[in-house]
């Protein structure tokens, strides 16, 4: 009954169409979109439901084309176009308002992670006030207290790259053991910021972007150890980054299977994030840092680094925990997977035969337009 409906609406839109000469290819999209539309609403069933649906969709209009005495050829575009638009118009939505809630989500989770921020700022500013009462003896111990609990904070307050700069500031000043000191400092600094929330790609990526271009600065700015500041930001950034990656093995039996997943696929990742991280702040740095930064990411790319190793090594332990998380949903997601493959492939090759027609059409059309042109100047 309902295809029968939605057949009746495509003839008597045609129909009207043609009586107020309004049958063109974006009208007949239109017609066809709102009637296949209208159907998908009414349908109960799923995806399925869907290819039938548009198969009759077409057809009648086809027919229906016919019968109003429309050649159906110049507007079988709009015909198909618009039974597809049909098809998915219920997936646009849902991705439409899914887009929305995410984009809430985004806005609660920034409103949140300030109020988190303003929650711990109140909270050692309460307990420095509590020291300032306190006997002499436990003053130093409250203030000690709370600037360790602001190193453990410091990428929700917004102060890992001015922390390390000024670390850095300090250490070029001493003068003394100042490769090794930056190298602790950015190691220290980048494992503390990482283990401060979830892990992720992204994190990785925009904390040691702080780190390292925090300590060059702080060099540029000094003017000197420029060569050994550069070498010990990446030598840190790299370890820190190391370390939270092997505590993550140790936290993954916690996350759910799709967070495994993701985060195996983003350990995968980290050592090409790093180097890419390490270009960028070399971009943006001067003279001596810029060329050690960029001879340094030339030598990770071209061997197996130590942050690379220990990535091994932890998407090795990820990896066990997604089989232990459930062997009969991973043999699934594989059949689905491959599945979704040869549909792919066959989709591509068929895409890659569209593009390669129009391509030659176009080059087709350009040669003809020249040989035209070149003909009409040799005319004139």
């Amino acid at each position: 009954m309902l295809k029968n409906q939605m057949k009746d609406r495509i003839a008597e839109e045609l129909k009207k169409a043609k009586e107020a000469g309004q049958i063109t290819t974006e009208k007949t999209r239109d017609i066809l979109r709102d009637a296949v539309s209208a159907a998908v609403v009414e349908t109960k069933g799923g995806v399925e439901e869907l290819r039938p649906l548009v198969k009759d969709a077409v057809a009648a209009a086809m027919e229906g084309l016919k019968d109003v005495g429309v050649d159906a050829r110049e507007t079988v575009d709009g015909v198909v176009e618009g039974a597809i638009a049909g098809a998915r118009s219920r997936g646009d939505k849902a991705v439409e308002v899914a887009m929305q809630e995410l984009q809430k989500l985004e806005m609660r989770l920034k409103d949140e992670k300030a109020m988190l921020a303003q929650e711990l700022r109140e909270g050692i500013e309460g307990s420095k006030e509590a020291g300032a009462i306190l006997p002499e003896k436990f003053k130093g111990q409250v203030l000690s207290a709370v600037t360790d609990i602001k190193l453990k904070s410091t990428e929700l307050l917004g102060l890992t790259k001015q922390t390390v700069k000024e670390a850095v500031k300090q250490a070029i000043e001493s003068g003394k053991d100042v490769k090794d000191t930056v190298a602790q400092i950015a190691s220290d600094a980048t494992e503390r910021a990482l283990k401060e929330g979830r892990f992720s790609a992204d994190r990785v990526k925009g904390i040691a972007g702080k780190v390292m271009s925090g300590a060059v600065e702080a060099a540029e700015e000094a003017g000197k150890e420029v060569k050994d500041v550069a070498a010990g930001a990446f030598e840190g950034a790299q370890n820190g980054i190391a370390s939270a990656v092997e505590s993550v093995g140790d936290k993954t039996k916690t996350f759910l299977r799709e967070d495994l997943a993701k985060t195996k696929k983003d350990l995968k990742s980290i050592d090409d994030l790093f180097i890419e991280t390490t270009r960028k702040v070399a971009r943006g740095s001067r003279g001596e840092a810029k060329d050690v930064l960029n001879d340094l990411a030339d030598q990770a790319k071209r061997t197996t680094s130590v942050l690379g190793k220990r990535v091994i090594k932890a998407t090795e332990s990820a990896t066990q925990r997604v089989k232990q998380a459930g062997m009969d949903a991973a043999k699934t997601t594989a059949e689905a997977t491959t599945k979704a493959a040869d549909v792919m492939a066959a989709e591509a090759k068929e895409l890659g035969k569209r593009t390669l027609s129009v391509a030659r059409g176009a080059v087709s059309g350009m040669l003809k337009g020249a040989k035209e042109a070149l003909k009409k100047e040799k005319e004139d």
